[in-house]
């Protein structure tokens, strides 16, 4: 049995004394490292108003968002930004992971997607989004053009094997998302998502090469 130290060299490809000599050695039984303390993530110190108002106000210096581990942003208010995304056509990078937001918000989001063709990353990890909610997302997703990452991973509800199929049959619908976040429970749904994405990968390649729409998808 290796310890930490003996496979954390292994899979770094280093000698295990020029990590810790001492515990590197592989005579007598495997002990535990120390655990080692990581410095804590810093607050996010984004002006919630402020840069909602700036989605609002289409300022164009606002291209990216990050409002992850927020936990105090009103219910209304992500509401109001996600009612921006309709008129918006600057911001291209949006995160509220960890903020709990619910099926209401995700609904609005779903709503103002069908008419924003500008942003380009969206997470929504970590938060309180149902079967519905999910649903809703992914409904608007399966004809959006523009969202190359979206991410859903890590909600406090169970999905289930029905909203899971529904998921994949979305991304098979839709040509142009590259990256997916979301854990799936079941084989099936899994398996269809990964080759849709990988579908979208190969197609977006073939188009950067010079190849036209017709010829990429056969």
């Amino acid at each position: 049995m290796l310890n930490q130290v003996q496979y954390e060299a292994s899979i770094k490809d280093k000698r295990v004394m020029d990590i810790d000599e001492e515990a590197g050695k592989f005579r007598g039984i495997a002990k535990y490292s120390v655990p080692k303390l990581l410095p804590k993530e810093p607050p996010n110190t984004t002006d919630v108003e402020k840069t909602v108002q700036q989605a609002k106000d289409n300022d164009p210096e606002l291209k990216e968002l990050n409002l992850n581990n927020i936990k105090n942003i009103p219910i209304p208010k992500l509401k109001e930004l996600a009612e921006a995304l309709k008129t918006n056509t600057s911001l291209e990078n949006l995160s509220m992971a960890n903020t709990r937001l619910n099926d209401g918000v995700a609904l609005k989001v779903a709503e103002c997607l069908k008419e924003n063709n500008t942003l380009k990353v969206l997470n929504m990890e970590s938060n309180f989004i149902s079967g519905n909610g999910m649903k809703a997302i992914m409904d608007t997703v399966a004809k959006n053009t523009s969202l190359l990452e979206l991410r859903l991973a890590n909600q406090r509800s169970v999905l289930g094997n029905k909203v899971e199929m529904e998921i994949a049959k979305a991304l098979e619908e839709n040509k142009t998302l590259l990256k997916f976040g979301l854990a799936f429970e079941q084989a099936g749904p899994r398996t269809r998502a990964h080759d849709a994405l990988m579908r979208n990968n190969e197609l977006t390649r073939l188009k950067r090469v010079g190849k036209d729409d017709d010829e990429a998808e056969k």
